[in-house]
């Protein structure tokens, strides 16, 4: 996506008196949309390469401003919320000045979701790799469920951007500085990534449970037949004790105890 022309989108703020392009799904004149599919590997190779090219305008509305703005529209009222009309209205900007950054709403949450991403803290490894991997996916898992309504756009699109990339870049390097062989570093690092975004997407959607939830769940369990269901039935209480800490504590406990095996496996080959 080129940079728009001067004689492109109106300003940056202030009312629009014209009649806009459908908000969502038509760039404003003088900003093309990539070619690549928004979120993959090709898509942010392009967008690195304008933001290098590109030069901000003094005052102006910055991507960043624009992501922030949606994640907090997203917090707010849901996912389903974050359009470009209502961004620039949340933002007090004309809708179509959001396109000189972004070509539709699909590009807008895939850069907000980097934004987020932006909150994780780093840890350090502090020479156990093991307590470093557990804070660092305890961190990822609070800011994803800090912002549950923006969950669902993980999948959208590969992350790629620079936020999800200074991640990768520190738990690699820490992984690799602890003995990890690099095949088996990026495996560890992809592995525990997933497991994190994986809970996740089930803890803030329909797989979510709450009290009241739970115990429907055990009165169901409960009038279950004997004859078909009796281990079910016989468990009922204890297949809704965990809670979903709980039950995320314990898989990455198991996870990261069946990678000490391997490191160790590792060390000894």
């Amino acid at each position: 996506m080129a940079p728009a022309p001067d004689a492109g989108p109106s300003p940056d703020t202030g009312p629009s008196p014209e009649t806009a392009p459908a908000p969502d799904t038509h760039p404003a004149a003088g900003a093309a949309p990539s070619p690549a599919e928004p979120g993959s590997a090709s898509w942010w190779r392009a967008r690195y390469a304008e933001r290098d090219r590109r030069r901000p305008r003094a005052g102006g509305l910055t991507l960043a401003r624009i992501t922030a703005g949606a994640l907090e529209l997203a917090d707010r009222d849901g996912l389903d919320s974050v359009t470009m009309r209502s961004l620039g209205e949340h933002l007090q900007v004309r809708h179509t000045s959001l396109y000189r950054h972004v070509a539709s709403r699909e590009e807008l949450l895939i850069e907000t979701v980097d934004h987020m991403l932006g909150e994780i803290r780093l840890p350090s490894l502090d020479g156990d790799w093991r307590a470093g991997l557990e804070r660092g996916a305890g961190e990822f898992r609070r800011v994803l469920l800090a912002h549950p309504a923006l969950v669902p756009a993980l999948t959208g699109g590969q992350l790629l951007g620079p936020n999800a990339l200074r991640a990768r870049e520190h738990a690699l390097a820490q992984l690799l500085a602890q003995g990890w062989a690099p095949r088996t570093a990026v495996h560890v690092y992809l592995t525990v990534t997933h497991f994190v975004i994986g809970s996740a997407v089930l803890d803030t959607g329909g797989a979510a449970r709450t009290g009241a939830q739970r115990a429907a769940m055990a009165e169901l369990f409960a009038g279950l037949s004997p004859q078909t269901h009796p281990v079910v039935r016989r468990h009922a209480d204890l297949l809704n004790s965990p809670d979903q800490e709980q039950e995320f504590a314990f898989g990455l406990r198991v996870l990261l105890s069946g990678l000490g095996r391997l490191h160790a496996e590792e060390a000894g080959a």
